[in-house]
């Protein structure tokens, strides 16, 4: 009877001392705001106006009385300090071309939403993480009404940082970056556009 007694403690210490060592796991739903800083550079060329493929690359920046914000919305997935999450974003405003000369009209980019694959690590409250994901944006040239685009399944990635400053809440700061083409059938327009976003963002941990 002693020797049953001894097994039984012997393996609830046991238990114990394995249940220690088990991965603590913790699944998070969290949404928010963000305030996007949106840079775009591009290089156009056009198979019917040949003569326009020699301009220099022209630039052009979100007009900067727009205050350019978005939503988010995530989960992430915490395997002791790793993790991994799933996230998606939406943005009314990117950018307005309204520098190439000789050219009729103003070309908007907006109505972008993204889906991401997140992977990353917590130290303390700091969450540091890297992503990988795909995006479709809607691009409309003002002069000519039959003639919008819209940009599916590029490629966007970016690496930020979030920290959980008290209880629930949390900030960011993410760089994201990806390159396009844009194709205008009507005027025979090919644009190639590389986008670089800075975003500043407010969340919410469930």
């Amino acid at each position: 009877m002693k020797i049953y007694k001894f097994l039984l403690i012997f393996l609830f210490f046991s238990f114990q001392a394995n249940a220690k060592e088990l991965p603590r796991i913790d699944t998070k739903f969290y949404l928010g705001v963000y305030n996007s800083f949106d840079k775009l550079s591009a290089t156009a060329h056009s198979i019917y106006h040949p003569e326009f493929s020699g301009y220099n690359p022209y630039y052009t920046e979100t007009d900067s009385n727009k205050e350019n914000l978005g939503f988010f919305l995530g989960y992430d997935f915490k395997f002791d300090n790793f993790l991994v999450g799933l996230e998606s974003n939406f943005q009314e405003d990117i950018g307005t071309d309204k520098s190439i000369a000789g050219i009729n009209g103003e070309v908007t980019y907006e109505k972008m939403i993204e889906a991401k694959l997140k992977l990353g690590y917590q130290i303390n409250d700091f969450s540091f993480f890297s992503y990988i994901g795909r995006g479709n944006f809607a691009a409309e040239w003002d002069a000519y009404d039959n003639d919008p685009d819209n940009v599916s399944n590029y490629i966007t990635r970016g690496i930020g940082v979030d920290y959980n400053f008290f209880k629930n809440y949390f900030i960011g700061l993410n760089l994201d970056e990806t390159t396009l083409d844009v194709y205008y059938a009507f005027y025979g327009y090919v644009e190639e556009i590389h986008k670089r976003s800075l975003r500043l963002r407010f969340g919410y941990l469930f």
